[in-house]
């Protein structure tokens, strides 16, 4: 017997894992205390909705929650993802539901049922095996008919748990047992062929396995009523991807204050609709004026005279950034917004609006856009979501190079320049993407970096030596902190042209 070639050439793989997945910034939760289709149950939290059809089916056309989607799928381009969740409003009772199978869309005709003369399937209800046998066809009228004489034959060998009806609309049979509830006793399973004398019908019913599907009944459920920071929280535990928030109604001035100051802990972006004429003024009871006392800046405002949803528009633009992507950053100002009808904002209410970090969708001259493009505080909205997605990356980058090394990373100078090029490389990123660019920086002074330099790459990073690390950060294995400048390329909202001309 041979030697084995390990004994001079031994190999060891070593596994990579999965980096840490970033933030998803085109993700918006549109939160609904309508229940639809999608939340009949007391468990489902979200749905995904790819466009406004599937949103109509799920809610109906009429529903808040289609009215609020509209404007997010009208605008182009868009954020690529909406999220649909549950907000429990309102208590609710959810009555039990019942055991049954749902049959397939039937492909064969009423005439090819009709030559069915002596027709069988098998059926198990329970413990229970029914052989469902002698099913004559022929003078069916229609599929109701056909469920009438299968009915019929449930009835003949005591199968009287179960009904059979048909279902136009979906063009399939559904089976279902006559108690509610979790029952194991009325479990239905899927048809079988039990090899008796005439033609086997499951298959032609959509009864089998593949073609069918169980339904297993549950008992009904009473869901309290929760606070739409509740509900926020109750989301974020089963699914984090999202990175806007908007709402399917309209919220009073507590809501309105505690999912602002929710947000910004959370680091989430707020839409909110202002649709009142008091929500501009400067005073102490305005509610818009305390988040902007208490420098909620990660809530995008936008005030309407007419349409309920017109923030869902404005989020839609604002998160429709490809990060990735070359000289993909926006300015919100200048957007229009599609289906939703620029107001005439007069003078004093568009200057109350600017004051608060309001937006507003008007007339300039004959050209209709939003402007100025802030979140409430008057910040622009385009460097909130920049500097979100900035921390997040370099988050991510970092850790995943501590987290993917095959080998620790020494804490030295050099296990230090390898977490600072994970910075770097998201600065680059940056940079590549028009949210960073050359420029004076005006911050405070550190490293080798002075107020009045000019940042030619548009960002600066700087960490001390290891050899200032205190005994106990050495001990603890905490490297010298990374600190970051990075200059904002900003973008031009408004210019001053000076016309000088001789004759």
């Amino acid at each position: 017997m041979s030697l084995s070639i390990s004994n001079i050439v031994d190999i060891q793989l070593n596994t990579v894992p999965k980096a840490a997945s970033r933030k998803d910034f085109g993700t918006v939760a549109l939160f609904t205390p309508e229940t639809g289709n999608a939340f009949a149950d007391g468990t489902t939290r979200y749905v995904y909705v790819s466009d406004y059809s599937e949103v109509v089916n799920l809610f109906g056309s009429t529903s808040e929650t289609a009215k609020a989607a509209q404007p997010f799928f009208a605008q182009q381009p868009r954020a690529k993802q909406l999220i649909i969740c549950r907000w429990q409003k309102e208590s609710r009772q959810i009555n039990p539901t019942n055991n049954g199978l749902k049959g397939g869309v039937m492909s064969a005709t009423l005439e090819e049922f009709k030559q069915i003369q002596s027709g069988y399937f098998s059926l198990t209800v329970g413990e229970t095996h029914y052989d469902v046998t002698g099913l004559d066809l022929q003078d069916a009228t229609d599929f109701d008919s056909i469920a009438t004489k299968i009915q019929e034959k449930f009835t003949a060998v005591s199968l009287t748990n179960v009904t059979i009806n048909y279902d136009e609309m979906g063009n399939r049979f559904l089976l279902a047992s006559t108690n509610s509830g979790q029952d194991k006793s009325n479990l239905i399973f899927y048809a079988e062929d039990s090899k008796k004398d005439g033609e086997y019908l499951g298959s032609m019913l959509k009864l089998e396995d593949g073609q069918a599907s169980r339904k297993i009944g549950q008992n009904g459920l009473y869901i309290e009523a929760e606070s739409p920071v509740e509900a926020l929280i109750a989301t974020l535990d089963v699914n984090s991807s999202w990175y806007g928030v908007l709402f399917a109604a309209q919220l009073t001035d507590d809501q309105i204050i505690a999912v602002a100051n929710w947000s910004q802990t959370a680091k989430k972006l707020f839409g909110l609709n202002v649709l009142r004429n008091e929500q501009l003024e400067w005073n102490s009871t305005n509610v818009i004026k305390k988040l902007y006392d208490a420098g909620l800046d990660h809530t995008l405002a936008v005030f309407d005279k007419n349409d309920s949803y017109p923030v869902s528009s404005a989020m839609a633009r604002l998160l429709s950034v490809n990060f990735s992507a070359n000289r993909s950053t926006i300015t919100l100002k200048f957007k229009t917004q599609p289906t939703i009808t620029a107001d005439d904002i007069t003078a004093t209410e568009y200057q109350k609006a600017k004051r608060l970090g309001v937006n507003v969708y008007t007339y300039f001259d004959d050209s209709a856009m939003l402007a100025e493009g802030t979140v409430v505080g008057g910040k622009f909205a385009d460097e909130v979501v920049i500097l979100d997605w900035f921390a997040d990356a370099v988050q991510k980058e970092v850790f995943s190079r501590l987290y993917l090394s095959p080998t620790k990373i020494p804490l030295t100078d050099e296990g230090q320049v390898i977490l600072m090029a994970a910075v770097e490389k998201v600065c680059l990123e940056g940079i590549n993407n028009g949210a960073f660019a050359k420029g004076v920086w005006s911050g405070d002074s550190f490293g080798n970096l002075v107020t009045g330099d000019t940042l030619e790459q548009g960002y600066y990073i700087y960490a001390a030596p290891m050899s200032t690390l205190s005994t106990s950060d050495r001990e603890q294995r905490k490297a010298t902190p990374i600190q970051v400048a990075v200059k904002l390329a900003g973008a031009i909202h408004s210019s001053d042209v000076i016309i000088n001309f001789s004759r």
